[in-house]
């Protein structure tokens, strides 16, 4: 049951969250785009829903080796400045985010290499909703807007850029 919990989640996030003008979505944007500390713990939380996906994996299935190969990436993952780099990296490429989205479509439909496949789909989604790298580090501006709309228009519009 966790296991297809686990695995909606990668569908059902970004349906529903990617350019979501709700408030909450509004602050995690300024949250993500202002703040050092909450990327790292967004890092921490991808590397956190990872181990859980392969505690999962390996308690079904504990022969497979495909669960063996995506730890490796998941030791990668234990750093978290690691895990900002590499997802940095894949959110400012769009010929990476393909390949890499190739790689893990790919892989789902590979023998034995189902987790690394739903590892790589983490891993992109953590991507899609890292700030762009014009938001990433800069201080809050304290520019006027008319209304409300065109404050969530402006941050979601610089948000994925």
């Amino acid at each position: 049951m966790i296991h297809l919990v686990l695995i909606s989640v990668i569908i059902l996030a970004p349906w529903f969250l990617y350019k979501n003008p709700s408030r909450r979505m509004i602050l995690f944007y300024q949250r993500m785009s202002y703040s050092t500390h909450c990327r790292l713990f967004y890092g921490k939380i991808l590397l956190l829903t990872l181990i859980l996906f392969h505690f999962v994996c390996y308690w079904m299935k504990p022969g497979e080796y495909g669960v063996m190969l995506s730890t490796a990436l998941i030791f990668y993952l234990f750093s978290a400045k690691r895990t900002l780099s590499l997802i940095n990296g894949i959110r400012n490429s769009r010929g990476v985010m393909v390949f890499v989205f190739t790689i893990a479509l790919a892989l789902l439909f590979t023998p034995h290499m189902y987790s690394l496949g739903v590892t790589l789909g983490y891993i992109l989604l953590a991507a899609g909703f890292y700030p762009s790298s014009l938001l990433e580090g800069e201080k809050p501006s304290h520019k006027e807007f008319a209304t409300y709309q065109e404050f969530q228009d402006d941050i979601i519009r610089n948000y994925y850029l």
